[in-house]
């Protein structure tokens, strides 16, 4: 009974049409902005070379006016490709139409965009996105081998409450409007408090949205928090997180915020202050990481780690392995100490 509701409900989804007059730019701007064009688009057709074919010697791709819809198309004759800017971006990205609306949505809420005016705006709905229901499947030999790479054991991953999704569905709410759809596939895990509430799901082998977070304000590792050690290391996420534990320093205690780009409030940190003889962060070897760490520091005075082997703790062990990280980490984590004392 429950397969078949999943089916009928993904089934809803995909014959639903999203339009570009949803979206909260006009397409003449989605189009200029994604395809990085050299004019404005006025009512003119435009020829470029292909997007979709790298092999386009000779500009295949047309951008024009629909008359009878009033908004720009496209038509790639090198690819064999026409459709909508919600189009492109489902060919671009190889989404579906719902997912590549969707898409077009966060590219709409990127630094492209800013200072330009949105159309309809009062017209524009917020869409919320809840999980509603979910089914916890069993452990499988696949689960263990993705785990185990990072050298994260079967008693981090329940002791932090990590389970193994078999499917889950998504509903999306604008206004009045409401859809639902299934995802089941493999590799999906779920992220649970202590009174086994979900709260955010996590799926690796995914290019894109790899979190779907649905609990806000939460920080990952606080629960398991025993305030018995002199030092404190905030790391980028879970996987982190198990990577480090599992090069058994002694010492140290850990958290995990939401994201980098989440930053614990001061009360929180006043508290870690008061509970801790020192807080480090140890975020991603990138330019997101960096930013968030020295931004850490600058409001509250956090030194940070700068581990910079591969680009995170996880990384490093599934490269290089469990004891050659431990070297690689012990001198860093002894030079942040001596450093402070």
């Amino acid at each position: 009974m429950l397969d078949r509701l999943f089916y009928f409900c993904h089934m809803a989804l995909r014959t639903k049409r999203f339009t570009p007059t949803q979206l909260p730019f006009s397409s003449e701007i989605l189009f200029e902005k994604i395809l990085n064009l050299n004019e404005k688009l006025t009512g003119q057709s435009v020829k470029i070379k292909s997007i979709l074919n790298p092999k386009d010697t000779d500009p295949s791709m047309i951008i024009f006016f629909d008359g009878e819809t009033n908004i720009y198309r496209f038509k790639d004759f090198s690819a064999d490709k026409y459709g909508d800017i919600i189009d492109l971006i489902s060919c671009i990205y190889n989404l579906d139409r719902v997912k590549a609306y969707y898409k077009l949505l966060d590219i709409c809420e990127s630094k492209e965009f800013e200072g330009i005016e949105k159309i309809n705006t009062s017209d524009v709905v917020k869409i919320e996105t809840k999980i509603t229901r979910y089914k916890i499947a069993q452990w499988k030999n696949r689960d263990e081998e993705y785990w185990s790479q990072y050298n994260i054991s079967p008693f981090f991953l329940q002791h932090y409450n990590i389970k193994p999704i078999e499917k889950y569905e998504m509903t999306k709410v604008q206004g009045d409007k409401k859809w639902s759809y299934i995802f089941e596939q493999a590799f999906v895990y779920g992220y649970f408090t202590k009174d086994n509430k979900l709260y955010k799901i996590y799926s690796p082998k995914v290019k894109d949205n790899k979190f779907i977070k649905i609990k806000n304000n939460i920080l990952q590792g606080e629960e398991q928090l025993k305030f018995e050690q002199p030092y404190l290391i905030m790391l980028s996420s879970m996987k982190d997180m198990g990577a480090f534990y599992a090069l058994k320093f002694k010492g140290f205690e850990f958290v995990a915020p939401d994201s980098e780009n989440t930053y614990i409030n001061k009360d929180k940190i006043d508290f870690f202050k008061s509970k801790y003889k020192k807080i480090f962060t140890l975020f991603d070897n990138d330019i997101a990481g960096m930013k968030a760490m020295k931004k850490y520091q600058e409001l509250y005075q956090i030194p940070y780690i700068h581990f910079n082997v591969e680009k995170d703790v996880a990384e490093c062990v599934k490269q290089h392995g469990i004891e050659s990280t431990r070297v690689f980490m012990k001198s860093k984590l002894q030079n942040a100490i001596r450093k402070e004392n």
